[in-house]
């Protein structure tokens, strides 16, 4: 059997937001075309504050042949099969075991002041020699904690102690809104960026019961956010080596021609440069034809101009050797560009000679 599972659509105002429910009735007819008739939501289908769920309703009624499995999230604690009506979902409020296809899952939605594997206790003896799926709502202390406007502070966590006592076979959680995995524990991600900061095409996750794997799948968004940061090392060559970070951005994203129109961009310069003004220039020419978000130009405020020639040269010698360096850049370590904007600040301050 396989299923399909999201989180964090936050559905709101369909006026307000209807790419949001674009990318949620765009995994709907995906599941109606291959025939998988079971969806899982880990939470925040909805937004904080919003109660209007007639727009859901309809929705879930055009794919009426499709279960809906919901666990409340942090922003829709109240929603409960009492306040939303199709005959085709369900809503745990409370932790819960369903079997699909021979294999357990339990369902554990959010609540407030606790973790997650306390709310598991009762179930530890139950588990512990079967082959079980928790769908869970929160924090992952192992690695994955994933900074976000959206999700200030902790939410109902769940530590890498707790996989090993109760030992799952798979985790799906909802609350971190950009996709990861850890082992066997996944977070689907939000089916469409929320904003600027959620970058990159998204997806929802296809399980096989029989064989364990979860498989990604493309959602066919309307809008997919892009941010881009360079890092300017004054030189001669520092405008050709622009181009080639821009061109390199560019083909990460592996966008296809057809949704270049979707792309909302966010540029931005920082480090030190011989002529902002090429700069600038440079990012407007490399970027045409895409839609800067909220008509932003490329932004180079914390660009600063490098006049002296003597730190220069001393600045790319130093970029040179940081490049060079056998280090885990990324993950728990800091990123190669911010080792280098904190490299630039020391040879450019005041106190430097």
């Amino acid at each position: 059997m396989k299923l399909a599972i999201t989180a964090d659509v936050h559905l709101s105002k369909k006026g307000k937001h209807p790419e949001r429910y674009s990318a949620l009735t765009d995994i709907l007819a995906q599941l109606k075309k291959d025939k998988i008739n079971t969806l899982i939501i880990a939470g925040d289908l909805f937004d904080s504050g919003y109660q209007d769920y007639s727009n859901f309703e309809e929705l879930c009624k055009a794919y009426k042949k499709i279960k809906i499995h919901i666990i409340p999230g942090n922003h829709d604690p109240s929603i409960s099969s009492k306040v939303i009506v199709a005959d085709n979902i369900n809503i745990y409020t409370s932790v819960a075991a369903v079997e699909f296809d021979g294999v357990h899952f339990i369902f554990v939605p959010y609540m407030e002041k606790t973790g997650m594997g306390e709310n598991l206790a009762g179930f530890e003896s139950s588990i512990s020699r079967i082959r079980w799926v928790l769908i869970g709502h929160g924090d992952f202390f192992g690695g994955l904690k994933e900074h976000n406007s959206y999700e200030a502070g902790t939410y109902m966590p769940l530590y890498r102690k707790d996989l090993d006592r109760l030992n799952p076979w798979k985790v799906f959680l909802g609350h971190i809104h950009k996709p990861s995995n850890y082992k066997n524990l996944y977070y689907p991600g939000s089916p469409c960026g929320l904003d600027i900061n959620e970058t990159g095409a998204r997806q929802y996750l296809i399980f096989e019961t029989s064989s364990g794997i979860v498989t990604p799948r493309s959602v066919n968004t309307e809008v997919i956010y892009f941010q881009e940061k360079f890092v300017i090392i004054p030189g001669t060559d520092e405008i050709s080596t622009l181009r080639a970070k821009v061109e390199s951005s560019i083909k990460s994203w592996n966008l296809a021609k057809k949704d270049k129109g979707k792309a909302r961009i966010r540029i931005s310069a920082a480090g030190y440069s011989s002529d902002r003004d090429a700069v600038l220039n440079t990012l407007r020419e490399a970027f045409t034809g895409y839609t800067f978000f909220k008509d932003e130009e490329p932004d180079i405020s914390t660009l600063s101009y490098a006049g002296d020639r003597r730190r220069s040269a001393i600045a790319e010698k130093t970029t040179r050797m940081i490049e060079e360096l056998e280090w885990n850049f990324g993950g728990d370590e800091p990123e190669l560009d911010r080792v280098i904007e904190a490299a630039l600040s020391v040879i450019y301050s005041d106190g430097a000679s």
